[in-house]
C-alpha cells in the first residue's frame, strides 16, 4: 500500500511539473514612488520639473529563464502605454518556477521596416502614430509633456527615440508571482529615470537615433525597470546564442510558398520546432540535411527553433503573409 501511495504522489508531482501555465507580464507604471498620472509633476536627477502627456513604447519579450536554467523563447511585440494598466498574456508554457525575464525596448529589425498597413496588433497603424517611416521604422519610445526649472512646468518637450542600433536587451532576475490564473512576471517602471541626464527644461524637441534620444533608450535599458523584489535591470547588447546558425528563406514569405531552412552544418538527431505567438507548437519535424523545407503553415508570425538531442541550438523569427493581401 505504501508503494502505491508513493507512486501516486510521484505521479501527481510529475504531472504538476509538466503542466502548462499562462504567463503574464505586469508593469506597475510609476513616477518616482507615485503611480503614473498625466497630472503628476516630477523631477529628474538634474532638478528639471516635468509632467507627462504621452508615454508609449514598444517592448519585445525575448525569453523567460525558469526551472533550473531552462529557457523558453517568447514571440511578442507589445505597445506599452504608461497611462493604461499593463497585464499582458505572453503565452501558455511548460513553466513552474520563473527565474528571470529578458526583453528589449523597441521593435526587432526583422519587423521594424515592414509596411505597417499590413501589420496587426501592436505594429498596426496607431493614432498618434508610432511609425516614423519605412527607412527609420517605428518610434521605440514616444515621451512628451511640459517641463521647466520651476513648478509648474510650462514648456513643451518631445523625445521620440528610434533606430535599429538602439535596440538593446534587458534581463531582470525575478521569481514572479502565481495565482489561479497562472504565473506573472511583475515589474516596476519608474519613468522619472527615463529622463536622467536629459535637459528637458530647455523645451527640448528631439526626434531621432542619437544624442538625447539615445540617452533615453539607455535609461530605459539600465534605470527604468526593476522587479517587484527590487532587482535592477541589466542591459546587454546582444543575446549570446550557440555558434550554430541557420537562415530562413524567403522571410517574410507568402502563405502557401515553400520555406527553406539552410543550416550552417548538418546536426544528427536534430529537430525543427515551430511555435506561434501564444507559444503553441504548430509543427515539429526531423532535420535530415542542411536544407529542410517547411510547408502548410498558415499566415502569422512564428518562432522557428532547432534542437539537437533536446538541447536548444538557435531560433529565428518567421513571418508568413496572407496571400490575399
Amino acid at each position: 500500500m505504501k508503494k502505491i501511495i508513493t507512486l501516486l504522489v510521484l505521479t501527481i508531482f510529475a504531472n504538476m511539473a509538466l503542466s502548462q501555465s499562462n504567463v503574464y507580464l505586469k508593469i506597475n507604471h510609476k513616477l518616482g514612488s507615485d503611480p503614473f498620472t498625466f497630472t503628476t509633476v516630477s523631477s529628474n536627477d538634474r532638478g528639471d520639473f516635468f509632467d507627462v502627456k504621452r508615454l508609449q513604447y514598444y517592448l519585445t519579450p525575448y525569453s523567460i529563464t525558469h526551472d533550473g536554467g531552462m529557457t523558453t523563447l517568447l514571440n511578442n511585440t507589445l505597445l506599452i502605454d504608461a497611462n493604461i494598466p499593463t497585464n499582458e498574456l505572453l503565452g501558455n508554457f511548460m513553466i513552474t518556477n520563473i527565474e528571470k525575464i529578458t526583453f528589449a525596448i523597441g521593435v526587432d529589425s526583422s519587423l521594424n521596416h515592414l509596411d505597417p498597413a499590413l501589420a496587426t496588433g501592436a505594429l498596426a497603424p496607431k493614432s498618434p502614430s508610432m511609425h516614423w517611416g519605412w527607412a527609420p521604422g517605428y518610434r521605440f519610445i514616444a515621451y512628451e509633456g511640459k517641463a521647466n526649472t520651476t513648478s509648474p512646468p510650462t514648456q513643451n518637450y518631445e523625445l521620440h527615440a528610434l533606430g535599429d542600433h538602439n535596440y538593446h536587451y534587458i534581463t531582470i532576475t525575478t521569481s514572479g508571482t502565481s495565482d489561479a490564473s497562472g504565473l506573472t512576471v511583475e515589474l516596476n517602471a519608474d519613468y522619472t529615470a527615463g529622463l536622467s541626464r536629459i535637459n528637458v527644461a530647455s523645451g527640448l524637441l528631439e526626434h531621432g537615433e542619437t544624442a538625447n534620444t539615445s540617452k533615453l533608450i539607455d535609461n530605459f535599458k539600465n534605470k527604468v525597470f526593476t522587479s517587484v523584489e527590487g532587482n535592477p535591470s541589466v542591459g546587454i547588447e546582444t543575446i549570446n546564442e550557440p555558434s550554430f546558425s541557420f537562415v530562413i528563406s524567403p522571410n517574410p514569405v507568402m502563405e502557401g510558398s515553400p520555406i527553406v531552412l539552410s543550416t550552417s552544418e548538418f546536426l544528427e538527431n536534430s529537430q525543427v520546432v515551430v511555435t506561434d505567438i501564444q507559444g503553441r507548437q504548430v509543427m515539429k519535424k526531423l532535420l535530415d540535411s542542411d536544407r529542410t523545407t517547411l510547408s502548410n503553415v498558415n499566415a502569422g508570425t512564428y518562432i522557428v527553433s532547432i534542437f539537437q538531442g533536446g538541447k536548444y541550438m538557435a531560433s529565428r523569427k518567421l513571418i508568413i503573409t496572407n496571400s490575399n493581401q
